[in-house]
């Protein structure tokens, strides 16, 4: 199983099958490619030549993404579908640059001007996103977007943001600001990490709904530990509860706490947080019960 369908509407490239290999090769430093269909099965590879640019892989067709093989590109992949994408317990996704996995829609000319990009919904899809899998990103970012998002497996940006966004409206900043680089609006949604989360930053964030980080098969562990250019930094954002029962350590690049921020109606639950070897700043407006390993009292903004 491999996509199927597949043609560039904007920018410039290639795609060509032999076997269970799809290639595609993008000449442009942006490109949009329309698809009936794209999955991969569980022998299936996808790989996607675009040097450091962007392509959007967006499904036209009826059918749900299932991503049960290899996707694999050089640059970054944004794969819109409003049935929804799935990265399976056998799916591995790697990116050079970011990975944007979403069920809510993104417009061509936002797309190809870049910047901030806004996803959103027709209607507000009923598409959920959800990782069963192992997605990793070497030099760019990981969002998963949609109007229900679970995180169930791993999600890897070392040097970059892991964010988990539901909403009827999510916005992508160019650069990491001060309050992070996603911003979730209208509708409601629920957000879900019961797996593993390693980044620079991470963000949870649902508008009008929950969020939902609990302990699971990866212990629901969420690390951030920062970059050369960013702190390391938590962010989990509610309309509605925040729930917990997971773990979060968060710290900068050199080895001083980092800053974890909570926002939502209410929470049920408690956290543990390690701060390493310095405190970590806690910013709480839920009432939120948080313990901390760490070898210094955690601070609260």
């Amino acid at each position: 199983m491999l996509p199927q369908g597949g043609h560039f509407v904007a920018g410039s490239g290639s795609i060509g099958t032999q076997g269970l290999t799809e290639t595609i090769t993008q000449t442009s430093q942006r490109g949009i490619i329309d698809f009936n269909s794209f999955s991969i099965g569980k022998s299936g590879t996808v790989k996607i030549n675009n040097g450091a640019g962007a392509t959007l892989d967006r499904v036209t067709g009826g059918n749900l993404s299932q991503i049960m093989g290899t996707l694999s590109a050089t640059g970054s992949v944004y794969l819109v579908n409003p049935q929804g994408v799935v990265v399976g317990k056998s799916g591995v996704v790697t990116t050079g640059g970011s990975f944007v996995a979403s069920s809510l829609d993104i417009s061509n000319q936002n797309f190809m001007a870049g910047e901030t990009l806004r996803f959103t919904g027709k209607g507000a899809s009923d598409g959920v996103v959800k990782n069963l899998g192992s997605i990793s990103s070497s030099g760019g970012d990981v969002f998963l977007i949609a109007r229900s998002v679970t995180n169930a497996g791993s999600i890897e940006a070392q040097n970059g943001t892991v964010g988990l966004g539901a909403g009827q409206e999510v916005l992508l900043k160019d650069t990491s600001v001060s309050g992070g680089r996603m911003s979730v609006r209208y509708g409601t949604g629920n957000v879900r990490n019961k797996g593993a989360i390693s980044a620079a930053q991470a963000e949870l964030r649902a508008a009008g709904g929950n969020v939902y980080a609990l302990a699971g098969n990866h212990s629901g562990m969420i690390r951030a530990t920062g970059s050369a250019m960013r702190g390391g930094h938590v962010w989990l954002t509610a309309g509605g509860s925040v729930f917990a029962g997971g773990s979060i350590f968060v710290q900068n690049h050199d080895g001083s706490g980092g800053a974890i921020n909570l926002t939502g109606a209410n929470s049920v639950g408690t956290f543990s947080a390690n701060a390493g070897a310095n405190a970590v700043t806690f910013t709480d407006t839920t009432g939120f019960a948080i313990t901390t390993s760490s070898s210094g009292a955690p601070s609260f903004g």
